[in-house]
């Protein structure tokens, strides 16, 4: 998270409970705020839907033409988030501001052109309504565009002018779904289409003059981000990998489960598994704040301190002193978030338990929820584990833990397929990936002292003489 660590160091550095909530909700809003936003105005227009007795047939195609957006516009984008990250981390580091907002117009050009051409051939093909193809598939590129935003706000200071942004487009998704349904003969589900269309078109333009006040626009060097693809192919099967394991066995039921459902002869989905994975994801949100915090606040002074002391004038004692402490602060931080993770899975089972049987869960979805809060309890603490790795620059780590996250979800999913128990292999694939990935990072904590000074280039590569 690019730039976000000077200001939640001045928030924490103030006294006061005030502070501390501030610092909270500025992590939350640039860690998870755009999915979030997107998540609650999903549900709350479903429930419109089913106050307004639409059509079973209307209602899962709005469903699965949101599904489809949100998931794949994700897998499209998950990879090159994750290398515009450490690109963004560079240019701030070194103070080269000037490339960084024409990487987001280079990287959304890189992303637009191949999901619109993927998503744009579906389109054409499936034999929906013209005006629906058209309203999905413009949600289906803006979010694609949100995603990439997100990656340069949170090296934005103005959190207030990010809240505002947000939620002038909430304000507008919801004044336009009211509008379009009271005073037009739209169908319903289209009518909930155009509101999102709407209101994440309004969070793009804000975000947008936002990002083009804040980093000076000189350079036109739109690409300069590419070469971080090429130095760092690693970084994009991480965050590729990473995406993908948490999806992939969706999938997999929509292809060769009894839940399989297919809807206006186009989206192929599992609406008894999807809907209560989608409810179960909301619970690993926590971790994804208390991460940033911990890791920019706590660990990040100990991390400095350590390669510091490398850097300059410390004594071998000095080293080892502070290798113990950074250490020491890493797991400490470590076993916290778990903590507080797991305190939060258990509100989400409470919470679930209770209020989700009064939205028309059954018994069988209740099972499937509890199964996923916990799976994503440990798919939660993996991805932390492998984001740590990376703040090593384990990137070879980084890609093995989640590479066995995949395939292991890929192969659990499908062996377990007869026994028809959803949610389950999941739960495997994400507590192999949690050993695995802890495995690897008290491996590297032990050797740290190798993977710092031994595998230093010895010479720096010059050009090659013409």
């Amino acid at each position: 998270m690019a730039g976000i660590g000077f200001e939640l160091k001045k928030m924490f550095r103030n006294k006061g409970y005030l502070s501390s909530v501030k610092a909270y909700a500025f992590s939350s809003l640039v860690t998870v705020g755009p999915m979030l936003i997107c998540m609650v105005m999903i549900m709350v227009l479903q429930q419109v839907l089913l106050q307004l007795n639409v059509s079973y047939l209307e209602r899962m195609s709005f469903l699965a033409a949101v599904v489809y957006a949100f998931v794949f516009s994700l897998l499209v984008t998950c990879g090159f988030s994750m290398v515009i990250s450490r690109y963004i981390a560079d240019k701030i580091y070194l103070r080269e501001y000037n490339d960084i907002i024409a990487s987001l117009y280079g990287v959304m050009a890189v992303c637009l052109g191949l999901g619109g051409i993927l998503g744009g051939a579906f389109y054409w093909l499936a034999p929906l309504p013209s005006g629906f193809k058209l309203v999905a598939y413009l949600l289906f590129v803006e979010l694609i565009v949100v995603w990439l935003q997100s990656a340069y706000l949170s090296a934005l200071k103005d959190y207030m002018r990010i809240i505002r942004g947000y939620l002038a487009a909430v304000a507008v998704t919801l004044l336009a779904a009211f509008l379009l349904v009271n005073l037009t003969e739209l169908e319903k589900g289209i009518a909930m289409l155009i509101s999102l269309d709407l209101g994440f078109f309004i969070m793009i333009v804000l975000s947008m003059i936002h990002l083009e006040s804040y980093f000076p626009k000189r350079e036109r060097n739109y690409f300069d981000f590419v070469k971080y693809v090429k130095k760092y192919p690693s970084l994009l099967g991480v965050g590729l990998f990473c995406s993908l394991g948490f999806y992939v066995h969706h999938f997999i039921y929509w292809l060769g489960s009894p839940l399989q459902e297919v809807v206006a002869d186009t989206y192929v989905i599992a609406p008894f598994y999807d809907v209560p994975a989608f409810y179960a994801s909301l619970s690993i949100l926590p971790t994804m704040v208390m991460f940033v915090v911990s890791v920019e606040t706590a660990f990040y002074e100990k991390y400095r301190a350590y390669y510091g002391t490398i850097l300059g004038t410390g004594s071998v004692q000095d080293i080892k002193r502070a290798k113990t402490d950074m250490v020491q602060t890493l797991m400490q931080e470590l076993s916290f978030m778990m903590e507080v993770q797991l305190f939060f899975s258990f509100v989400a089972l409470a919470l679930g338990i209770t209020l989700l049987p009064h939205i028309g869960f059954t018994s069988e979805q209740m099972e499937r929820y509890n199964i996923l809060v916990i799976a994503g309890y440990l798919y939660a603490v993996m991805f932390v584990i492998v984001l740590m790795l990376l703040y090593f620059d384990d990137r070879k780590g980084a890609l093995a833990v989640t590479t066995l996250f995949l395939i292991s979800t890929v192969v659990i999913t499908i062996a377990m397929l007869h026994l028809q128990n959803y949610g389950f292999s999941f739960f495997i694939a994400s507590f192999l990936g949690l050993v695995a990935g802890l495995g690897r990072l008290i491996y590297y904590l032990k050797n740290i002292d190798y993977y710092t000074y031994c595998l230093q280039p010895l010479f720096v590569k010059g050009k090659r003489m013409e």
